[in-house]
């Protein structure tokens, strides 16, 4: 399942990247232009047949957003949001027959204007109750705008017991259920959020089966989409203005020329396991390479780091990065270490390929799918594997090796990932709510 693309729901989708990616670079006309032949040479499929109703601006299912999660800036599910929305801003892809509206609960997303908006309660999306109470509200929302679909991210209903209308899930990932079953409010709402749904569409393949599972329906098929990384992470290495740009991060971050970095980090004991690379850095050959952290809390992460890892000490690094800056730091650590116990899908892993860095990722559900066959491996319970492995990319020769012998098969993975395939597969599914 990892060297595919999306589930076999959407066994069209390399026919329907191509006919985005025309449409993106050259517009509807030329879109509209190859897509009968794209549907002739793959026999339609659930991708194409909506790219063929939208070309043709048929009528299509009025969708309601809940943009619950979109007052926070930062995190994979607001990742997977700027991805959708962006596809939607492609001309004429949504249109009065087909039309979509936000529920605007202070969203933080500039794509999110460009919609028809409605004013909602602002929650913390973290408290459940607050999230559990918006169910009543967004019934009256479903009704004020005639909605024919719901949707959500994040466990919020149009109804409490009853659907106002059918209800499509997006699906970023099960760890609550996996990592914080303790938790009776969170994991009652979730559940209600799942069960509730017509229909789902999940970020990966983990997630669905993982999903399937909960729903007590292990042999259901459900529909996934991957992600692909950001416009900011492919650029141009031997563009000026860049390396002007990184000599001046390294200036204000203080960063030497050589360091391992450590995405999205997480506290000690959580499911972002930093913990395991802070262990592989205790080797004597590595004591010389400091770490650099980024993402929320990244200040307070290396605290917390050198104070339970005394060899770490004065070797921790912390900055906060806009995504092109991210990128620069990417291509220049010797290696992106990405040890987590388990991801609903490792965003980063592919993030790191595109920017043209070296990435490392735990043996883990999600990483190992985002991964694929580009991404060098190791266990997440053995700080020997990896420490091994940061001994082999500290050498210059090694690591160069490394890096040739992996392009041809990171330029593999990357191809079967196209940014706009999510959120026409997300159309795709609210049109099959109405129809199930």
């Amino acid at each position: 399942m990892t060297n595919q693309k999306v589930s076999s729901s959407f066994s069209d989708w390399a026919a329907a990247a191509r006919v985005l990616e025309v449409w993106r670079e050259r517009g509807l006309s030329e879109a509209k232009s190859i897509l009968s032949d794209e549907i002739t040479a793959n026999s339609g499929g659930l991708l194409l047949q909506e790219l063929h109703l939208r070309v043709h601006r048929e009528p299509g299912p009025r969708l309601l957003i809940d943009g619950c999660w979109l007052s926070r800036p930062y995190g994979g599910v607001t990742r997977v949001w700027q991805q959708i929305l962006s596809t939607w801003q492609l001309p004429g892809l949504i249109y009065a027959g087909a039309p979509v509206a936000m529920i605007n609960r202070n969203n933080n997303l500039t794509f999110a204007s460009s919609f028809s908006s409605l004013r909602g309660k602002e929650v913390d999306p973290l408290n459940t109750r607050a999230v559990s109470a918006l169910s009543e509200e967004n019934n009256s929302l479903v009704k004020k705008w005639n909605a024919d679909v719901f949707c959500s991210s994040w466990i919020s209903n149009s109804g409490f017991y009853r659907p106002a209308c059918p209800e499509l899930a997006l699906v970023h990932d099960c760890l609550p259920e996996r990592i914080r079953p303790d938790q009776p409010e969170l994991m009652a709402l979730r559940r209600r959020w799942w069960q509730l749904a017509a229909t789902h569409l999940a970020v990966s393949s983990a997630t669905a089966e993982d999903l399937a599972h909960l729903l007590q329906k292990p042999d259901l098929q459900l529909s996934w989409c991957h992600l692909a990384p950001a416009e900011a992470f492919h650029q141009n290495i031997d563009s000026p203005d860049l390396q002007s740009l990184w000599c001046r991060l390294q200036r204000e971050a203080g960063l030497p020329d050589e360091f391992f970095l450590l995405p999205a980090t997480s506290a000690i004991g959580s499911y972002k396991n930093p913990e395991l690379l802070a262990q592989a850095l205790a080797d004597p050959d590595l004591l010389s390479l400091p770490l650099l952290l980024c993402g929320i809390a990244a200040e307070r992460r290396a605290q917390e780091l050198e104070m339970h890892f005394p060899h770490l000490r004065g070797r921790v690094l912390a900055a906060g990065f806009s995504d092109p800056e991210l990128a620069l730091a990417y291509r220049h650590a010797l290696a992106v270490v990405i040890p987590s116990r388990i991801e609903g899908f490792g965003l980063p892993a592919i993030e790191v390929m595109a920017a043209g860095g070296l990435c490392l990722v735990a043996d883990a559900r999600g990483l190992r799918e985002a991964g694929a066959e580009a991404a060098l491996r190791f266990s997440p319970r053995q700080p020997e594997q990896l420490r091994d492995l940061l001994k082999l990319v500290a050498d210059p020769l090694t690591r160069a090796w490394l890096q040739s012998q992996a392009q041809t098969r990171i330029s593999s993975r990357l191809a079967r990932l196209n940014p706009d395939l999510i959120g026409l597969a997300l159309l795709a599914q609210a049109r099959r709510a109405v129809v199930l």
